[in-house]
C-alpha cells in the first residue's frame, strides 16, 4: 500500500510540472544536539559535508577532533562562525580579535584567567598573544570566539595540566557547513535537555 502511495505522489508531483530532485551525496539532514548562531539544539538543517567554509558560513565541527576538547564534558559537537580563512591576518586585543573587518570576542576581565595566555596557533604554543598579528594556520578556518582548550601533556610545576586556548577549527575536524533550517524536533531537544553528560 505504501509502494502505491509514494508512486501516485510522485505520478502527480510529475504531472502538475514539480520534479523531484535527490539531495546531492555530500548534503545531510542532521538534529543538531547543541545550538548558537540562531540555531537551537532539534533544530533540523541541511549539512553540506563537502562544502569549503567562507567567511561568515556557520560550520558544525568535532571538538574531539579539533584537540579542543581538554577538560571538558559533554557530546563535544558544537557550531562556529567562520570570520577567517588560512592566510588571513588576525590581530588581537585583550578580549576580541580582528579579521577581514570582522570581530571574534570572548570573556575576559577581573578574575578571568587571561584567554589570550598559553595559545595554541596552529602547531605552535604560545605564552601571550595580546598585540600580536597571527596568520590563520593552512588547513585552519577562524572562528569569532574562542572554541576549546588543548591539552598537550604539559604540566605546571605543582602538576596542574597546562590547557592552551584554539581560535581555529581544523578542516579535518569540521562535519560540514550549514546551509539552512528545515525544521524543529520539539521531542528530540525535550529528550536532549535531560541528557546528563
Amino acid at each position: 500500500m505504501l509502494k502505491i502511495v509514494i508512486i501516485l505522489t510522485t505520478l502527480a508531483l510529475l504531472s502538475n510540472g514539480c520534479s523531484i530532485k535527490p539531495r546531492p551525496e555530500n548534503q545531510q539532514e542532521i538534529t543538531l544536539i547543541t545550538g548558537g548562531y540562531g540555531y537551537e539544539i532539534g533544530d533540523i538543517v541541511l549539512l553540506d559535508t563537502e562544502k569549503e567554509p567562507e567567511l561568515g558560513d556557520v560550520v558544525q565541527y568535532d571538538a574531539n577532533i579539533n584537540n579542543s576538547y581538554c577538560m571538558a564534558f559533554g557530546p563535544g559537537i558544537h557550531l562556529a562562525r567562520i570570520i577567517g580563512l588560512h592566510g588571513d591576518i588576525v590581530t588581537f586585543s585583550e578580549c576580541s580579535f580582528e579579521a577581514n573587518g570582522l570581530t571574534g570576542f570572548f570573556k575576559c576581565g577581573e578574575g578571568i584567567w587571561p584567554r589570550t595566555r598559553n595559545v595554541m596557533w596552529g602547531g605552535n604554543t604560545l605564552k601571550d598573544i595580546v598585540g600580536m598579528s597571527l596568520v590563520v594556520p593552512v588547513n585552519e578556518f577562524l572562528a569569532d570566539t574562542l572554541i576549546g582548550y588543548e591539552c598537550t601533556g604539559e604540566t605546571y610545576p605543582d602538576g596542574g595540566t597546562i590547557s592552551f586556548t584554539r581560535f581555529t577549527v581544523k578542516r579535518e575536524a569540521i562535519n560540514g557547513v550549514i546551509l539552512e533550517k528545515l525544521g524543529h524536533d520539539k521531542e528530540f531537544a525535550e529528550r536532549q535537555k535531560r541528557v546528563v553528560y
